[in-house]
């Protein structure tokens, strides 16, 4: 490259952003897989592009970037080389949509002049897709050098994608600079980098994937394959003896594997009824605590529905007395946090304790978690019943607003969750269903619309329906209101 034209940009650049939080939190993982970052919004998108680009790589198609990438290497071919001007360029671009094509284009360049672009986009860039870009180049023409670099700021999520490619494909250890990428992020940058440790032979690779590797903020479901597979569950179960950490993450591990997902799952897990069976083992010779019990319950019910004889052995665990005083006494615990710790083992095994959640939503009516169990595990009648006694639907009753809906536990959320369960019975929860009509929220609203069209014909509430639509602001409900209202003439 005979000249660069070196100019800075004004802005914040993200290996600034990154040193920063470095300095604050260590090497990582970092708060919100260190968002905000330079370039955000003012007003955050519903999804960030971290997310967008976890979706991206796992769901949907790409769109074909080809012209885009073009364009970027005809800058880069261009001497002397305009960085601003290629910064500028690559900021409108999707990373992903054009790296493939991008990396064909440019295999003739001469690799020392590759690295020079890519790292000063890498250390200079303030726009993410910049960055990425130079991320990018240094997978082509990096080296050692570079490894520092793309470890620190791949520790943004944003970029770990990038980072971990470039680090397998530049650095002579790659499944070790890969490892510390992983254990410096949690969410999608976490399961970009142990999805590229896949059948690695490292034994501290593999111990890790087993003990914490697949964990991970979004779904541990993406990873617990992997983790099994590479890791050798089963055979990492065959020891004697085994330590606290490797017994909690088999049983994690086969619990994601049996709820599936958004990658392989147990059905695709060939060992699975032998690492199962030696996690019972290990399991019925150590202390039972509340999460190992909902474990092998879930184990429990997915070996039943399989056929699997394992089936029995989870049942016979979890029914002895010494996992069962465990549970019982969470059960009867009069302290909420403990008894929520209990609610998901328990549905797990089958056990109903109605009266425990009747009791704790006396003293706390507006806890979500106690009204989703019951809705879910026990009986909508009990529900409907106890929501209509302790909500208080007066003040519920505010007449109809804009506000799409509460989030919380609040009595509008509430009455939001019962009411939304009950087009399954129809009739049931008259005075829920006409508060809900009556509600602030507009999603309380169209709850109760869903109720009342499985409403039997013989008594439709005609005159809550006409002054519902008399006062309503939202247009869609509107219609929704006339339709039943025409349905109701119309019978008549």
């Amino acid at each position: 490259m005979s000249a660069v034209t070196w100019r800075l940009d004004a802005r914040r650049s993200y290996l600034a952003h990154a040193r920063v939080l470095a300095g604050r939190h260590g090497p990582g993982p970092w708060p919100d897989g260190g968002e905000p970052l330079p370039d955000a919004p003012e007003a955050p998108p519903l999804l960030s592009d971290t997310v967008l680009d976890g979706i991206r790589a796992h769901h949907t198609a790409l769109d074909d970037g080809h012209d885009s990438a073009l364009a970027l290497a005809e800058l880069i071919r261009t001497v002397p080389v305009d960085l601003r001007a290629l910064h500028d360029a690559a900021a409108l671009v999707a990373p992903l949509e054009i790296a493939d094509d991008l990396v064909d284009q440019l295999r003739a360049l001469h690799r020392d002049d590759l690295r020079t672009i890519g790292r000063w986009l890498a250390e200079n860039g303030t726009m993410r897709s910049a960055v990425a870009l130079g991320i990018i180049l240094l997978g082509v023409a990096g080296d050692e050098r570079d490894r520092e670099l793309l470890l620190l700021l791949g520790a943004l999520e944003l970029l770990t994608l990038y980072a971990v490619v470039a680090l397998r494909n530049t650095q002579p250890d790659h499944d070790r600079a890969v490892f510390e990428m992983a254990r410096r992020v949690d969410g999608w940058g976490r399961i970009h980098a142990v999805e590229r440790l896949t059948g690695s032979a490292d034994p501290r690779i593999r111990a890790w994937l087993l003990r914490d590797g697949f964990r991970n903020r979004i779904l541990d479901e993406y990873l617990a394959y992997i983790a099994a597979a590479t890791g050798d569950l089963a055979g990492a179960l065959a020891a004697d003896t085994i330590d606290e950490a490797l017994l909690d993450g088999a049983g994690d591990i086969l619990l994601a594997l049996a709820r599936g997902g958004p990658a392989e799952d147990m059905r695709d897990y060939t060992e699975a009824p032998l690492a199962i069976g030696r996690y019972l083992h290990h399991a019925g010779r150590a202390a039972p605590t509340l999460h190992r019990i909902g474990i092998v319950g879930a184990l429990q019910r997915f070996g039943a529905d399989e056929g699997w004889q394992l089936a029995q052995r989870c049942a016979d665990l979890t029914d002895r007395p010494d996992w069962r005083a465990v549970l019982d006494e969470a059960l009867a615990s009069a302290e909420l946090e403990k008894f929520h710790e209990a609610i998901w083992p328990a549905e797990q095994v089958g056990r109903y304790f109605t009266d425990r959640l009747r009791w704790h939503l006396s003293h706390h009516p507006y806890d979500r978690t106690l009204w989703f169990s019951l809705l879910d595990h026990h009986d909508v009648g009990v529900a409907v019943e106890l929501a209509t006694r302790l909500l208080p639907l007066a003040d519920l009753a505010t007449g109809p607003g804009l506000v799409l809906e509460e989030y919380g536990d609040t009595p509008s959320s509430v009455l939001d969750l019962v009411v939304s369960r009950l087009p399954e019975h129809p009739g049931t929860g008259s005075a829920l269903v006409r508060t809900a009509l009556s509600n602030a929220t507009v999603r309380n609203r169209h709850m109760a619309l869903n109720a009342l069209e499985t409403w039997p014909p013989e008594d439709p509430p005609v005159g809550d329906l006409r002054a519902a639509e008399a006062l309503e602001p939202d247009d869609e409900l509107r219609e929704r209101l006339r339709a039943q209202l025409r349905r109701h003439v119309e019978r008549r």
